[in-house]
């Protein structure tokens, strides 16, 4: 009897180590991370984003008008920090945003950018 008491509860710590771990489901998750651009300038802009010394262009916000953008994986995967740019077409101003740390399971940006280059301000959650 204790032997058959004694093989069931080996049973039962064997079937329980192969069970699913579970990591923190919001560091695990493939949430996607979204760039809003609201556009105050007179002018439309070209959005890259600058990523361990590279700039990838996102897209391009017409005047006065808002757009929203998904950023790749490759752009906000495995930690590190990235920088938004804006550059106005068809002139040299542009601005840079600070630079701000990536965290996994996705991150939501909005980026207004005034009339004025020098001024935008930078949001993220």
């Amino acid at each position: 009897m204790l032997k058959n008491w004694l093989a069931a509860v080996v049973m039962a710590v064997v079937v329980s180590g192969c069970g699913k771990h579970h990591i923190n489901d919001e560091l695990a998750s493939d949430n996607a991370s979204t760039l809003q651009v609201v556009n105050h300038h007179w002018g439309d802009v070209d959005i890259y984003v600058i990523r361990d010394g590279q700039r990838i262009r996102v897209g391009q916000v017409t005047a006065s008008a808002d757009e929203n953008f998904v950023l790749s994986k490759s752009m906000t995967s495995g930690g590190g920090t990235l920088q938004l740019q804006a550059h106005a077409v068809g002139t040299s101003g542009a601005i840079n945003s600070e630079t701000i740390s990536v965290r996994p399971g996705g991150m939501q940006l909005t980026w207004t950018i005034e009339n004025n280059l020098t001024r935008a301000t930078l949001a993220f959650y």
